[in-house]
């Protein structure tokens, strides 16, 4: 049988590097610091000049966010109230500066906290603190590093290779942290190259619907995202550079799929049948099994009849044919979903005809930031303003779990008998996603009919909308 290749030696404990979180010294003169506030969330900025001046009251005191919701990224403030954050914050930034970027002693937990509510615009609860607090890695670490590779015995670590189905967001984890325990480990991606459900969909439009800058590893943070909401090429070669960081080619096989896998009880090992792209099969031994299949990646066929009939070509959106050229076709579109959402407003202009067949309207909310390039300020405070991309990861965190369960709860004791809502909170959430709704159709009783649903508002994936998909 084949063995997992590659063991690497066990992480080492060295010197400490520099917390990469508290900023790149920089030299940038008031004028072009004050250009760069202009991109900046304002309610993380807040946060970062506690950091910078040791001084709690900047969250303290007028300039408060008033409401998160998902991928708000400035608490609807109105721009007076952000112009004046800006005008507070560009002296205490210089002085920063001119102090040769030496920060005070870190805020307390007990600060932290009240950091974390201020963000959140109510009172975390206790329990879910130390969850946030692991991925703020404030101190610079990170917390899911594998620290104590070096105690597995070498007869333990030669005895208990690894194989990894996936190199797709978990697979590439999978693969970093057992290099950091030293473990002979061997990822095997069906693919050509790793980044899962971003290598396979190409289609016009792909983009990730979670905002970019909490689409990534706590501990490899992005900020080189050129976009908001990236598109599909940027996201993989975010994959292609951890990967290559990690080191993990050499322990991967490409273009190699796993066909099949035994347990032997008596002997505690796997072996795992895998076939290469040119045919040739193999078994590899394992201790260890480590499935990072997605859930998405086969492609499903609507049962229409006459499909396998139809003359024209077909294809599915997560096997993009990059060989059709669509422009100036009669094109059809199944289904409304998220893919459906990018793709119908990317190709519109350039098709002769397009026809959406939808089975269930969406919900969606309003996101002006969408399809928004990120401004040049976002980069520069992410790399010199103290832990202002932790707190901006926070921003959207908080929104993306908690903050979005409220409306989704149903309340028993509220009358949902017209099935239109489940609680009173989630009444405000239809009737706020209808009025983005109408906005944008006015008085067209058939259209509206169409493309307001009939179901609970957040009862199922509500998507992102600047307004592409209804114009």
């Amino acid at each position: 049988m084949g063995q997992p290749e590659g063991m690497p030696s066990p992480a080492s404990t060295g010197v400490t590097p520099p917390n990469p979180h508290a900023g790149q010294p920089f030299t940038d003169d008031d004028a072009t610091i004050a250009a760069m506030l202009e991109d900046v969330s304002i309610p993380a900025l807040m946060c970062a000049m506690v950091h910078v001046t040791g001084d709690p009251s900047w969250i303290r005191g007028d300039v408060k966010p008033t409401g998160l919701f998902l991928n708000e990224y400035q608490g609807f403030m109105d721009e007076a109230t952000k112009a004046e954050a800006r005008r507070r914050a560009l002296p205490a930034i210089a002085a920063f500066r001119d102090g040769g970027c030496v920060l005070p002693p870190p805020p307390s937990r007990e600060l932290l906290h009240e950091m974390m509510s201020y963000l959140a615009c109510q009172e975390v609860d206790p329990a879910v603190e130390p969850m946030f607090i692991d991925d703020l890695q404030l101190d610079g670490a990170d917390s899911g590093t594998i620290t104590w590779g070096s105690e597995i015995p070498d007869a333990v670590r030669a005895d208990a290779p690894v194989v990894v189905i996936g190199a797709g967001e978990a697979g590439v984890l999978a693969g970093i942290r057992l290099r950091e325990a030293g473990l002979p480990f061997t990822i095997v991606e069906k693919n050509a190259g790793p980044g899962g459900t971003w290598y396979e969909n190409r289609y016009p439009g792909a983009r990730v619907d979670v905002g970019s800058h909490f689409y990534c590893y706590s501990f490899e943070p992005g900020d080189h995202w050129t976009e908001y909401f990236s598109q599909q090429p940027e996201l993989q070669e975010y994959f292609e550079r951890v990967m290559d960081h990690h080191d993990l080619r050499r322990h991967t096989r490409f273009e190699t799929e796993v066909t099949g896998l035994r347990f032997d009880e008596s002997q505690g090992r796997w072996s795992v049948d895998v076939r290469a792209a040119d045919g040739t099969t193999e078994t590899l031994d394992a201790r260890f099994v480590i499935s990072c299949v997605g859930s998405l990646n086969r492609p499903r066929w609507p049962d229409i009849p006459g499909i396998d009939d139809f003359a024209g070509p077909v294809f599915h959106s997560a096997a993009w044919d990059r060989s059709v050229d669509h422009r100036g076709t009669r094109f059809a579109l199944i289904g409304a979903g998220a893919s459906g959402f990018q793709i119908a407003p990317t190709i519109a202009d350039e098709v002769a005809e397009l026809t959406v067949f939808q089975r269930t309207a969406q919900w969606m909310f309003p996101n002006p930031n969408y399809h928004e390039v990120v401004g040049p300020g976002v980069p520069w405070a992410l790399r010199h303003l103290p832990f202002y991309g932790r707190w901006y990861r926070f921003l959207l965190f908080w929104p993306a779990c908690d903050g979005g369960l409220e409306a989704a709860r149903i309340d028993p004791a509220y009358d949902s008998s017209d099935g239109r809502a489940v609680s009173e909170v989630n009444e405000l959430t239809r009737q706020m996603f209808t009025e983005w709704i109408t906005s944008q159709v006015g008085d067209d009783e058939e259209l509206l009919a169409k493309v307001v649903p009939d179901y609970p508002a957040t009862g199922k994936r509500t998507l992102q909308d600047n307004g592409s998909w209804l114009r």
